[in-house]
């Protein structure tokens, strides 16, 4: 499977809308694979997570979900690879492009879900054990250093690095 294969077989399913998502949809679609296909999409899923394993998109995270734990920051990732190849690559040329994405401005301006999905990380493995009866085969991957983190409770400091964010953030708070 290329990583082509990858984002065409997200591109056949509904992105994940939030933290409760089993992604029922993406497992029943990655089951009808063999067994050694959705060990690659999970080895391809891993390497955009930790690709994803970055300071900024943390602080991205951390205003778009007003707030953002180790946990959460893993869990927005998948979020973000689930949303498909196109708002990924954006997310990582330019974090602040998030705000121009509808389930960004959705979860900011009208307090919907968070954009987090824990459970997208473990479609390839519930679709594998449904197949093998077992789970997946131990996959690899280090996180990469994050670099400096920034104080994202220092709202003048996350203004400079993500202005439309912030004014998204802005625009709710004079909503409410």
């Amino acid at each position: 499977m290329t990583r082509d294969d990858f984002w065409v077989i997200l591109a056949e399913c509904t992105p994940p809308t939030g933290p409760d998502d089993d992604c029922d949809e993406l497992t029943a679609r990655l089951s009808r694979l063999p067994p050694q296909e959705i060990v690659a999409f999970d080895r391809h899923l891993t390497d955009l997570r930790l690709a994803a394993h970055r300071v900024d998109l943390w602080g991205a995270a951390y205003l778009i979900n007003a707030g953002s734990s180790d946990d959460g920051f893993e869990y927005f990732r998948c979020w973000l690879v689930g949303q498909g190849r196109e708002v990924y690559e954006a997310a990582l040329d330019d974090p602040d492009s998030l705000a121009g994405y509808g389930p960004v401005r959705s979860c900011i301006l009208d307090g919907s879900d968070e954009c987090e999905c824990e459970g997208f990380m473990y479609t390839p493995n519930r679709a594998y054990e449904g197949i093998m009866g077992h789970d997946l085969p131990e996959g690899a991957g280090e996180y990469p250093r994050l670099g400096e983190i920034r104080d994202f409770s220092d709202v003048e400091e996350m203004r400079r690095h993500y202005p439309r964010l912030s004014a998204l953030l802005d625009d709710a708070d004079a909503r409410s």
